[in-house]
């Protein structure tokens, strides 16, 4: 009589829970985000049909969201830092809160004009034909704006019972953290960093950043 290994390590897992991906990111408007209306369709979704269909996945609801593209390595980080107080008589006093820091970074893959244009801080008027005499083309200007664009974004995933989950963040930036890297097959990527940070439009603190969803039954 006794235990094993295995035992041991999966005394109290629920398999059914355990969480695959892939990911895919959508975005809100950056207008949905100024025109803040709370927790309802159009603005911070109240739950997961205020942004996605969940009986047909192409049908997004009008809401704003829409889907970034395709990329590679979604992930997301979320930690607490802290600051030490420290003296010359006890070399750790006190350990204090500093900030909450929240993050997603990933590499787009789908480099259309107007993504490119959303992922690098171009002209928000573009793309707009060009009106050289050459060959039909379009273009998006980029300088050095003065204003930081936010809005909300949404990671979605299946897990392996087929239930969805989404992690919703109330504001965020996004900006590259590199150049475009060429591949040898004619993939692009582009390294991103999404900034998530906490909406003070929000009177709850503790509901400022994120949420996350999961439904009630599978979808799949």
């Amino acid at each position: 009589m006794g235990i094993s290994a295995t035992d041991l390590l999966m005394a109290g897992v629920d398999a059914d829970q355990f969480l695959v991906g892939p990911a895919v990111i959508l975005l809100q408007d950056a207008a949905n985000y100024t025109a803040e209306s709370g927790d309802a369709a159009d603005g911070y979704p109240r739950d997961l049909d205020d942004i996605i269909s969940l009986t047909d996945a192409t049908a997004m609801t009008a809401n704003g969201w829409y889907y970034f593209g395709y990329t590679e390595n979604v992930a997301m980080a979320r930690n607490r830092t802290v600051v030490q107080h420290d003296s010359d008589q006890e070399a750790r006093v006190k350990t204090v809160h500093d900030v909450w820091e929240n993050s997603i970074t990933v590499s787009a893959l789908e480099t259309t004009l107007a993504k490119t244009r959303d992922f690098l801080g171009g002209k928000t008027t573009d793309p707009i034909a060009t009106t050289g005499a050459g060959a039909a083309s379009e273009q998006v200007s980029f300088g050095n704006p003065l204003t930081i664009v936010n809005r909300r974004t949404a990671i979605l995933w299946i897990d392996d019972s087929g239930y969805l989950w989404a992690v919703v963040h109330r504001k965020v930036d996004i900006r590259p953290t590199g150049g475009p890297t060429f591949t040898r097959t004619g993939r692009v990527e582009w390294p991103l960093e999404f900034s998530c940070k906490p909406d003070t439009r929000v009177a709850d603190v503790n509901d400022r950043v994120m949420r996350i969803y999961k439904t009630d039954a599978a979808v799949t």
